[in-house]
């Protein structure tokens, strides 16, 4: 699945199986869904930079297209 952001280039998806994640690394955008997960939808809308830390971590981990 492809996703395009609002600025027109394409949007990368991560997911750790419960939460998915699609990041534009282009403008920096970002949209997901955590199931009812209300405490990690706060983490990210309050600390943004997270998302990166938690791919470099390898937490959430490329979707398959």
């Amino acid at each position: 699945m492809v996703k395009k952001c609002k600025c027109k280039k394409k949007m990368y998806g991560y997911s750790d199986g419960q939460h998915e994640v699609w990041v534009c690394y282009n403008c920096g955008n970002f949209k997901g869904t955590a199931h009812g997960d209300e405490m990690f939808i706060d983490t990210i809308k309050s600390q943004p930079t997270i998302i990166l830390a938690m791919i470099a971590e390898k937490m959430l981990v490329p979707m398959q297209e």
